[in-house]
């Protein structure tokens, strides 16, 4: 399923419609029972609006996410360290984010600038493997756009602050290039909401 937003927040309320006109996959997992929708791709076309959607019950959250990229849990975050400070083959930290900047500053047209947060030997079988899994960057009407694979993300709580986070770095990368803006393609194998806040979302739900 795809969809089309303007904002991350109108979005948001985008996804969250999906629940309610349609019958979402009932899966038991080791945190509980969720209802999911396999395979959801949302476009953001403004993402550099910041603004979190009305509603939205973790604005806490928000900051904690950034923070993991921008702030002072940095040092401590693994997706940073997957994002930023990936060990290559010599042992030296690669940043993979400003790698594929750099390559689109070369090469406008280059279809390589890739990068990737998951290491099969740590994450697969993890108890808590990292997600974003990974993604790229191109340019495309003189616009950035960042492409986004998550493996999975709670859509009542994570969604927000996880699109606000990259939206935020698709939007300085933009600049740094000297793009009109920038847009978001991000794309779930599993968007669920855990079925407590399910119910509670579809006794609010107009």
């Amino acid at each position: 399923m795809e969809i089309e937003a303007a904002t991350v927040a109108s979005g948001w309320t985008d996804v969250l419609s999906i629940f309610s006109r349609r019958e979402p996959a009932r899966v038991t997992t080791r945190h509980g029972i969720c209802f999911d929708i396999p395979g959801l791709t949302v476009w953001v076309r403004n993402p550099a609006d910041l603004t979190p959607p009305r509603g939205y019950l973790y604005p806490e959250l928000i900051k904690d996410y950034r923070d993991r990229i921008f702030g002072d849990q940095r040092e401590s975050s693994l997706l940073y360290q997957r994002l930023r400070g990936w060990i290559g083959p010599d042992g030296s930290p690669v940043d993979q984010f400003a790698q594929a900047t750099a390559l689109l500053r070369h090469d406008e047209h280059n279809r390589a600038a890739v990068f990737s947060m998951w290491r099969p030997d740590e994450d697969l079988g993890g108890r808590f493997p990292v997600s974003p899994v990974g993604g790229a960057l191109r340019i495309v009407d003189d616009h950035l756009v960042l492409f986004l694979t998550a493996r999975s993300v709670d859509v009542w709580v994570g969604l927000v602050p996880e699109l606000l986070t990259f939206a935020q770095l698709a939007a300085d990368a933009a600049l740094a290039l000297g793009m009109k803006g920038s847009r978001i393609c991000y794309h779930s194998w599993s968007a669920h909401i855990y079925e407590v806040d399910y119910l509670a979302y579809l006794t609010d739900a107009p």
